[in-house]
């Protein structure tokens, strides 16, 4: 298991001094292919554990079922070509490693171990790739470590921190103290790879993992949380701005808004059945090719307004999933992981695009989640 999803993850690991500057395609091609490999391992794993697949069909397959189909009529009527094509096959098959983590572990806390170690060895591979004279000092900044760029080693290292979090709650002993060196390793990562953004990201994180253990112990945690949440989001409403400025971020999100108004053009031109998974514009101005830079606005220029309904209703399900298990008091440390999981992947998707993504851990344990979740409120409701 850790083989399948380190493999993905490796895909994503493509540094620009290797693929780029270093001009080592070597390096690019190997990640494609333990990729390709992840992608048949799971596939295969899935049909391995089709009966116990069969066991645990809900609903949220069916919509995921659809999500799949509309994905491909949408390249079938949008930007159809090859390289559309092999990036619509590299999406399913990192939908398929969600789908083989869900038929064929038996619980979220074999899935936390599982994504902590893969990310335990990501983090000892950047300590081991940055230079330790950056490494150990202060000024350090923008560091992209083993990633693309510096946004991924950062966000890679808010979610590191996230489940070392959780393995920290529910591990003793050894386990334990390993999964605090790696939240604090992950943590200085993070504050290395961006500027003010990441001082907030590390609070944002133990914010979250504070908040789920909270409502996962208690039984009324969740009016605590909720209540802190609706104040924190009143108090940054109205002072938006000097909150922008304390982070050393701007309103148009570091000139974000400027990208998004572009594609938001192009999004009208096929509202409703969007341009096509991993189509690209066929004019790229200077603005568009900065990517996307939002999952949402990928979403809709992707998949149009129909897409973006399936997806709405996959993550509205696994609210709703959650707060049945929630009010029964079930399963509530695994509901709490997920469900947070879920609502830091909505955040980070404001400014950067991690839906739809075709390696890395982000989209696999958002398809796991979604479908735990279900799964686990008919238990709980069996149980009631």
């Amino acid at each position: 298991m850790v083989l399948i999803l380190g493999s993905g993850v490796f895909s994503h690991l493509i540094s620009k001094d290797y693929a780029i500057a270093g001009e080592r395609p070597e390096i690019v091609l190997s990640s494609k292919i333990l990729l390709a490999i992840a992608y048949t391992l799971s596939a295969w794993m899935t049909f391995v554990f089709w009966d116990e697949l069969k066991q645990k069909f809900n609903h949220v397959c069916v919509l995921w079922i659809a999500l799949l189909v509309w994905t491909f009529i949408s390249v079938v009527f949008g930007q159809f070509n090859f390289s559309s094509l092999i990036r619509l096959l590299g999406f399913v098959g990192c939908t398929f490693m969600g789908v083989m983590l869900y038929a064929n572990t038996q619980n979220v806390r074999q899935v936390i171990n599982y994504l902590f170690w893969t990310c335990a060895f990501i983090v000892v591979l950047n300590f081991v790739y940055i230079d330790w004279s950056v490494l150990t000092s202060l000024r350090s900044k923008n560091i992209d470590g083993v990633f693309f760029q510096k946004n991924m080693l950062g966000h890679f290292a808010f979610m590191a921190m996230f489940i070392s979090g959780f393995v920290i709650a529910s591990n003793t002993n050894i386990m334990r103290w390993g999964a605090l060196i790696v939240f604090i390793a992950a943590a200085w990562l993070l504050y290395l790879s961006t500027s003010m953004t990441s001082n907030l990201l590390i609070v944002v994180a133990l914010l979250s993992i504070a908040g789920s253990l909270i409502i996962s112990r208690y039984q009324k945690g969740w009016l605590v949380i909720t209540a802190s949440v609706v104040m924190l989001s009143l108090l940054l409403l109205f002072n938006w701005t000097e909150f922008f400025s304390l982070i050393g971020k701007n309103t148009t999100f570091t000139s974000r808004t400027s990208i998004w108004t572009e594609y938001w053009a192009l999004i009208e031109q096929r509202i409703f059945i969007g341009h096509g998974y991993g189509a690209y514009p066929e004019k790229l101005s200077t603005w568009l090719r900065l990517g996307f830079h939002s999952g949402y606005i990928a979403t809709m220029y992707y998949l149009g307004v129909i897409g973006a309904a399936i997806m709405l209703f996959l993550i509205v399900s696994a609210v709703k999933s959650w707060w049945n298990i929630v009010r029964r008091a079930g399963f509530m440390f695994e509901a709490c992981f997920l469900i947070g999981f879920i609502s830091l992947l909505l955040m980070l998707n404001v400014t950067e695009s991690y839906f739809f993504n075709r390696s890395g851990l982000v989209w696999p344990l958002f398809v796991y989640a979604t479908l735990q979740l279900t799964f686990l409120s008919k238990l709980v409701k069996k149980k009631a």
